[in-house]
């Protein structure tokens, strides 16, 4: 053969060895899955208590299908409006072999973000090639940080022109050290971390983030269900994306992946033990032969060598969850010489332990040591099956000890390799002894690596959603208000007020550096997430808790969550508002004001949540994205009747007629001038206990409604009511709903006496104390002591539908005090003359005007 053909010859062996680091059935996807399965649940969001996933509103019923859609974002290219793409049956059936839950969880999608970030097209057996089927992913998996590089080997510019280092192509950024928050721009890797960000806010706001700064809609002609599914879709993008990541950052538990080792097992010459593409990992098949429990795995090529073992199950161990100020030191806290003390796992990886190709007596790696500080142990030889072998040569192990940085824990007397004449496979080789990697160094790798490779992965998780905001109550006691007269069921609440804390806590490294994560040039976006309510009539007729809506059998399917019913959609829809610029130092909290005019928050619904979400700097990371959720009422509606044409006597309320008609009652009147004694029979005064017009003034919670109302109405006539509906906080901790926010204090007069006077004062009108008002509730609540759907019952006073009634009654009898709404209720329907059943028009304080 001649030169020509000699070199395209090695040119096509060449493409062949570095598509892939498997030739088996998915050993090493198994391996990524069970460990980012153990990472899940050593972090915070894995936490039975669900806490963190209900603070980015996951509902759990989500959970409940097997499959569902995810997008392979381009971050920056034009809108995206229909599923791209969905699990498929590669990934899900290696979930399903090792037992593992395979439904629309975020836990779920981690795992499959872990198995297909090892797509490539020479997999065998085949990747899906349904997302960017001509990439060798595994090219981008390496990072030796002694020398600060990515995977480099004779002929890979054929295969890929731009390998990445590990970690550049897990954050998304071309130099995830020196410049971790520049993204790079047209990236091929769309599952990094700059994609889990952009996914997760989408799935919070459906609001992109465009290239110059501003932010647009994901798409703004998408009807209502198809915005639910999107929300779905950006969620499993989010998780299998970080799964995707988390795949990475546990390749750098694997030696070979920080020490510039190929090991494809392709393009190997059957006449020699050579290969392009690196021998075949036999650490890998034998961590995945353990993680399977089986009894045997084969290694092709080049060794044609099944190996039996003795399965025994790997231990994840309870090694401390690291915890960094920024993403690359999950990879190495100091690239370069300083990366033998570093502490990142690659840092760990690549000092601590031999590789096949870099073993004792290498130059390539000054650690481990190929000189002093071990001790030689001579052991009799043992077959990986752990059987041993009758009049062998010793196998002599050096034992080291391998340093940890992070936690000063050192791991003493580790076999860190094998002086014998045997070969890796305790085969005999020749009577010229020499280094070699047996199981028991391998088993002493495992030891260490599995347990830091699922703690860092938990660590990172614990990173990526370490913000955290709160959400309270502002000052005026409400978190939005609207009259009643005015606000309909669509165009609901155009103002929102809330406290919005930046909680997020300061990082403590392991150094006992302080890293405060303040939010710096950023924006929030107040989101209210809401079923609509399908019976809801302006006259509160028809409404969630009223009518044939009062049963919850008829309003929310407990089989099915997401289930349509007579009275609510079970599709959740979101109303999001206009951006709002802003910077939160830790632990500062200010009151803001979000502007709905754009979307207004419907009265028209049921199941409120309100989450902020925050996109900007947070502490050392460029584009984060935070949210708090706060569970808060449904519209819960206040009405005030103006009801002095009855007259109170006791705790009862009458008509003059029927007073005028009961001599007992008669002699119950005062003052007794308002009985005309001169009449036979006597009767009341007809310039006693006139219906008036009143003046009213409300506030919430301490203020003082008389010098600083929220709610003024001037000459609300008699027969007529105003109503008021509003936003507060939620308390499902107890079931019986009897905490009461906000306090209405009211501030109540006829019209022709003056504001310092109110009518209790007078003993004009009843009652006159503080309204307490329990929240209206018609929501389905995951959590807490009393999982379930709550439901308020709505009910009538004068023929009117509303939450909380109160009256104003004229005092028959000179006394303060209060009649029961259920006394209340035999007062008359209200009619349509005069627009008796129409809420009166009030006058709104500034803060919630529209």
């Amino acid at each position: 053969m001649n030169d020509k053909g000699r070199g395209t010859s090695t040119l096509a062996a060449i493409m062949l060895v570095f598509g892939t680091v498997a030739d088996s059935a998915a050993y090493e996807q198994a391996t990524h899955a069970v460990v980012t399965e153990a990472s899940y649940r050593r972090a915070d969001i894995g936490s039975p208590n669900g806490s963190v996933l209900n603070m980015l509103g996951v509902p759990t019923f989500w959970w409940r299908i097997s499959d569902g859609g995810y997008f392979d974002i381009d971050q920056f290219a034009s809108n995206v409006t229909d599923f791209e793409h969905v699990s498929q049956p590669f990934e899900n059936s290696i979930i399903s072999k090792l037992g593992l839950p395979i439904n629309n969880s975020p836990e779920s999608w981690l795992l499959r973000g872990a198995i297909r970030e090892d797509d490539n097209p020479n997999e065998d057996p085949p990747t899906p090639q349904d997302i960017s089927p001509s990439l060798r992913r595994p090219l981008h998996h390496f990072f030796d940080p002694f020398y600060n590089r990515a995977l480099t080997s004779t002929g890979l510019f054929i295969l890929d022109s731009d390998i990445h280092k590990n970690p550049d192509w897990a954050i998304g950024s071309r130099d995830s050290f020196n410049a971790p928050n520049n993204r790079e721009i047209g990236r091929r890797n769309h599952f990094s971390i700059f994609d889990a960000r952009e996914a997760m806010f989408r799935a919070l706001t459906l609001k992109r983030l465009n290239q110059d700064g501003s932010f647009s809609d994901v798409d703004s002609t998408a009807d209502s269900a198809a915005r639910y599914l999107l929300r779905k879709a950006y969620w499993a993008t989010t998780f299998r994306a970080l799964g995707d990541v988390l795949h990475l950052v546990q390749d750098m538990a694997q030696p070979q992946h920080t020490r510039n080792e190929p090991h494809s097992g392709m393009g190997c010459l059957t006449q020699t033990a050579f290969c392009l593409g690196g021998h075949a990992s036999i650490y890998e098949r034998y961590i995945n032969a353990r993680i399977l429990g089986t009894k045997k795995f084969t290694l092709v090529k080049p060794f044609n060598a099944p190996i039996e073992i003795s399965p025994a199950a790997l231990d994840f161990g309870t090694y401390p969850l690291p915890s960094f100020a920024k993403y690359g030191d999950y990879w190495s806290t100091s690239p370069g010489i300083a990366s033998l003390s570093g502490q990142g796992m690659a840092d760990y990886s690549n000092r601590g332990f031999f590789t096949a190709k870099y073993n004792f007596g290498n130059s390539e790696f000054p650690q481990p040591s190929s000189v002093a500080g071990y001790t030689m142990v001579p052991q009799p030889p043992v077959r990986w099956d752990g059987s041993g072998i009758s009049n062998g040569a010793p196998v002599y192990f050096y034992r080291a000890t391998v340093r940890d940085t992070l936690t000063g824990q050192d791991a003493t007397n580790v076999a860190l390799t094998s002086y014998s004449v045997w070969d890796q496979f305790m085969q005999s080789r020749s009577l010229s002894p020499s280094f070699s990697l047996n199981r028991q160094n391998y088993d002493a790798m495992a030891d260490l690596l599995i347990p830091r490779a699922v703690a860092y992965s938990a660590g990172l998780i614990n990173f990526f959603f370490r913000g955290r905001i709160e959400i309270s109550l502002p000052a005026q006691g409400a978190f939005a208000l609207a009259d009643h007269a005015h606000a309909t069921g669509s165009s609901g609440f155009k103002k929102l007020r809330a406290k919005v804390k930046n909680g997020t806590s300061a990082i403590m490294t392991a150094n006992q550096g302080v890293h405060p994560q303040g939010m710096t040039g950023g924006s929030l976006f107040a989101v209210v997430r809401y079923h609509d309510d399908l019976a809801y009539r302006e006259n509160l007729s028809g409404i969630v808790g009223a009518a044939s809506c009062a049963a919850q059998s008829s309003v929310f399917d407990n089989a099915n969550p997401e289930a349509t019913t007579l009275c609510r959609n079970g599709i959740e829809e979101i109303v999001v508002s206009a951006r709002y610029p802003i910077a939160l130092s830790p632990n500062e909290e200010r009151e803001i004001q979000f502007d709905f005019s754009d979307a207004p928050i419907p009265l028209a619904a049921t199941d409120l949540q309100l989450q902020v979400v925050y996109r900007g700097a947070l502490g050392g990371e460029g584009d984060a994205v935070v949210v708090g959720t706060a569970d808060i009422s449904e519209p819960t509606y206040f009405t005030f009747h103006n009801a002095s044409d009855y007259i109170s006597i006791g705790a009862e309320i009458y008509t003059r007629a029927q007073i005028d008609a009961n001599p007992g009652l008669l002699d119950l009147v005062y003052p007794p001038y308002c009985v005309d004694q001169s009449q036979s029979p006597p009767r009341t005064r007809d310039t006693c206990f006139k219906p008036f017009d009143l003046d009213l003034e409300l506030a919430f919670g301490n203020a003082d409604p008389a010098t600083n109302p929220t709610i003024s109405v001037s000459a609300l006539p008699g027969r007529r009511f105003l109503r008021i509906v509003y936003l507060t906080s939620a308390d499902y901790s107890d079931y019986k709903r009897t905490t009461a926010e906000p306090t209405i204090r009211a501030s109540i007069r006829p019209s022709r006496y003056a504001k310092s006077d109110t009518v209790g004062q007078l003993g004009y009108c009843l009652p006159h104390d503080d309204y307490h008002i329990v929240m209206r509730a018609a929501q389905y609540v995951e959590t807490g002591a009393r999982p379930g759907y709550y439901l308020g019952v709505l009910d009538s006073l004068r023929g009117i539908n509303g939450w909380l009634q109160t009256a104003c009654v004229n005092s028959g009898d000179g006394q303060v005090g209060k009649v029961p709404y259920a006394n209340m209720k035999v007062a008359d329907d209200l009619t349509d003359d005069n627009e008796e059943t129409s809420p009166f028009e009030v006058t709104i304080a500034a803060d919630f005007a529209p």
